[in-house]
């Protein structure tokens, strides 16, 4: 394999140093539902199994930290009004596009946690923040506004679901080297770090994307993303003080298969 690296950078460097990394989602936005096909079906299915389970309204949601926007998508053909946001502009082109296409009803919006991007009048019976999102908060001190920004845009009784990585998991990051095969011959590479004081990782994912018309040399971009670890007493506490009830707080293994056990935490509160 020949690489070619991003930002103009020497060919055949195998030095992470010498390679720029790129914004987040900036190469993976358009792979998404790809490189987590497994993992989607998996939360879809925990996901409509909780919410039947627990007699939980979605008929107008908002899906936070939205991504593709896979669930929004899901959930409107079903019939729901769905606000979708993320603060990644790759994700955001692609999801009005496949709205439009749709016709569906999903509004997209630009934003993130810890402060939602709600206008007036703004009321949700339910607010979805999966696959993570609440572990890419900047710090720990933000989760009990994100908390409270969430509870700004429900009705009374409205729910809260969403799912956050343990220490188990960000512990691992060092020792995480998941490669992903897709389609047209593009690899996927994860790693990681891990800083014990404060609880934070960073994933790394190199990408090699084969270049046109030359075969076997790739482009070598990278991209990182930050997680921060969640206690689930801190998680509760916060929960407890920003206005909801705890429905469900378990360990993610039992609604979704792929996750190992003490992996992650799969949670459902509601507005009261």
């Amino acid at each position: 394999m020949t690489l070619l690296f991003a930002r103009g950078h020497p060919e055949g460097s195998r030095d992470r140093g010498t390679v720029r990394a790129l914004r987040p989602y900036s190469v993976l936005a358009a792979h998404y539902d790809e490189v987590y096909a497994v993992w989607r079906s998996f939360l879809s299915t925990a996901r409509d199994e909780i919410l039947r389970s627990k007699k939980a309204s979605w008929e107008r949601t908002i899906d936070i930290g939205c991504g593709s926007g896979w669930q929004s998508l899901e959930l409107a053909r079903r019939g729901a009004r769905v606000v979708a946001v993320d603060p990644a502009r790759p994700f955001l082109t692609r999801l009005r596009a496949r709205v439009r296409e749709e016709r569906l009803k999903v509004e997209v919006r630009a934003g993130a946690l810890p402060d939602l991007p709600l206008r007036a009048g703004d009321q949700f019976d339910l607010a979805i923040a999966t696959f993570d999102v609440l572990n890419h908060l900047e710090r720990k001190s933000d989760l009990p506004r994100a908390f409270r920004s969430v509870r700004s845009a429900l009705r009374n009784r409205g729910h809260f679901l969403f799912d956050l990585n343990t220490p188990e998991t960000i512990e691992l990051f060092p020792e995480h080297h998941r490669v992903v095969r897709l389609d047209g011959g593009i690899l996927s590479a994860e790693s990681g770090t891990y800083d014990e004081q404060t609880g934070v990782g960073t994933v790394h994912r190199d990408w090699f994307l084969p270049i046109v018309g030359r075969r076997g040399v790739y482009r070598r971009l990278v991209e990182e993303y930050r997680e921060i670890a969640w206690e689930k007493r801190e998680v509760a506490r916060a929960l407890a003080e920003t206005g909801y009830a705890i429905r469900l707080f378990a360990d993610a293994s039992g609604w979704m298969s792929f996750s190992p056990p003490g992996a992650r935490w799969i949670v459902l509160a509601k507005a009261v």
